[in-house]
């Protein structure tokens, strides 16, 4: 590699690290990392749960941080903040005989400031670890000199290993290397290979997973993301710019389908658009189960980029928008990490809120796992907002009624629309807002990762009607 390359792959690689490391530790766990913090402690005691069987190679490297570490969030995030800088350093370096240099330095400076692959690499989930061998899988399948089928198969069985929906992946890597009809042995050699995958991944943890897919097609999941927020979701996470450039990339590979074009273009294509037929179809859809075909829309893009190299204004405006639009939401992702502070409103609560009083959060649990760090409030259990339908009618009419003073906690980002109408009615009623906990988003940015803390106006007294 020439030295100019060389010292710009090595300039985004820093940029990629220091995205990804930075503040790992500081940021309270949110969202599903809650999962992964008890799942890990349970997997580290010797007890195999259900998150750890079906993503067992997530898990396994979760774990491989804390048994290093300690516990603590930076723990539980390191090994896939390296598996996310792991991906753009294959995506830089990678199949030089099959990728060229500026559409590999293209792809990984996207990859590198993607804020939707900065946060799954910092995230302490399976999705890091996913992308890095999404990107070996797909790499290793390029045709040329230097491509390596066995190696190619087994990162993405690795990869299946951290998410199912990287199941997709493997036919598009396979059929787009076909340059004839398969004779009836090789057939016959797939489906017993495909076999015994599968029936060791059943035995990993796949009957788990079945039962995930089971909830999602019979939507009984606690949220159903329909095909609309699927597509919008992808694109936006993607990037406009980024769009531009895998379009601009799409058009002449599928005009020349080459081995190598075939491979990039069913790779990148075909997992979203299986994804999006199940979404049509009324399968709860979220765009993150298409990160397996990421790394292959990310080097059509570079290829996108090569292309439109005689066409420097249209280059220079598709570049401007993929590198800039990114930016507000980088920026807010180095204060907050995307994340709701469950550690500062136990912190807020401790000080402002009398030991006893009720409770009401969105992620209850996370709330809880950080007031346990405070005494008086060790054995504190809130209720989940909004209540489970159940329990809802009789929640909202005890809890204006009941002697203990009661406070809500919920994430700002919700307020409109999420919660449902008769739970916001119901908050707008009985509670005002006292506080707003976390960092608020730059100019620009679209996520809000606020907290605000509601307190009950008055009691009512009397009997209920």
């Amino acid at each position: 590699m020439k030295r100019g390359p060389l010292l710009l792959s090595l300039a985004v690689l820093a940029v990629a690290a220091g995205l990804r490391l930075h503040n790992l530790g500081t940021w309270s766990l949110d969202g599903d990392e809650l999962y992964s913090h008890y799942d890990v402690q349970a997997l580290l005691a010797g007890e195999w749960r259900e998150g750890a069987r079906s993503h067992p190679l997530g898990y396994l490297a979760m774990a491989a941080g804390v048994a290093l570490l300690g516990p603590g969030a930076a723990a539980l995030r390191l090994l896939p903040a390296l598996s996310g800088l792991g991906a753009v350093a294959c995506l830089l370096f990678l199949r030089r005989d099959a990728v060229s240099q500026a559409a590999a330095l293209v792809a990984g400076a996207l990859a590198a400031i993607s804020p939707w692959l900065v946060y799954h690499s910092q995230e302490a989930r399976f999705y890091g670890p996913l992308l890095l061998c999404a990107t070996l899988a797909t790499l290793w399948a390029l045709p040329g000199a230097s491509r390596r089928p066995l190696a190619a198969t087994v990162a993405w069985f690795a990869a299946m290993l951290c998410h199912t929906s990287a199941l997709l992946l493997g036919p598009c890597l396979l059929l787009g290397q076909l340059r004839r009809r398969p004779s009836a042995r090789q057939v016959a050699i797939a489906v017993t290979l495909g076999g015994a995958a599968f029936a060791a991944w059943m035995v990993v943890g796949g009957g788990a997973v079945l039962d995930v897919v089971r909830a999602a097609v019979r939507r009984s999941v606690f949220a159903h993301y329909d095909a609309m927020h699927f597509v919008k979701g992808l694109a936006y996470n993607l990037g406009l710019g980024v769009c531009v450039l895998l379009v601009a990339g799409a058009w002449p590979a599928w005009r020349r389908r080459s081995d190598r074009d075939r491979v990039l273009l069913l790779a990148a294509l075909v997992p979203p658009a299986a994804l999006l037929v199940a979404a049509l179809l009324g399968v709860s859809m979220q765009q993150r189960y298409a990160m397996a075909s990421v790394p292959a829309a990310l080097l059509l893009a570079g290829e996108g980029a090569v292309a439109l190299s005689s066409r420097r204004p249209v280059l220079a405006a598709a570049g401007l928008l993929a590198v800039a639009a990114p930016l507000p939401e980088l920026l807010s992702n180095l204060r907050t990490g995307d994340r709701a502070d469950y550690r500062e409103a136990a912190a807020w609560i401790a000080a402002h809120v009398p030991p006893g009083d009720l409770l009401i959060a969105d992620e209850h649990a996370l709330l809880q796992l950080y007031l346990a760090e405070y005494p008086d409030w060790a054995d504190t259990l809130a209720d989940e907002a909004p209540f489970d339908e159940d329990i809802a009618e009789k929640r909202m009419k005890s809890y204006p009624r009941h002697r203990k003073d009661s406070w809500v906690v919920l994430k700002s980002s919700r307020l409109q629309g999420h919660y449902g109408d008769e739970f916001m009615d119901w908050l707008h009623e009985w509670y005002e807002p006292v506080a707003r906990l976390g960092a608020e988003r730059p100019p620009l940015a679209v996520h809000d990762n606020t907290l605000q803390v509601f307190h009950r106006r008055e009691r009512l007294v009397g009997k209920p009607p």
